[in-house]
């Protein structure tokens, strides 16, 4: 019998993206509207592909883009 693999539970990924967007959103000019549209659905897809990767690969993409925003010394979240 196969074993489940892990699912990575993207239910306050989610929510803190969805915020995010929802604060930046009323800024953006009518212009802007399609560039809005493309970054909605490639995080709408972003959140779909989250959910169905294992939580050790998503880890391990955010480790590394981490160490590369230290080394070209870009701000990472959660520092003070």
């Amino acid at each position: 019998m196969k074993l489940a693999r892990a699912r990575t539970d993207t239910t306050e990924i989610a929510a803190d993206i969805i915020a995010a967007v929802s604060r930046l959103r009323p800024v953006a000019s009518q212009a802007d509207e399609h560039a809005w549209a493309e970054v909605e659905t490639f995080i709408a897809v972003a959140l779909k592909v989250f959910a169905k990767t294992n939580p050790s690969k998503l880890r391990d993409a955010a480790r590394t883009v981490e160490i590369h925003a230290r080394i070209n010394d870009i701000e990472c979240l959660g520092e003070d």
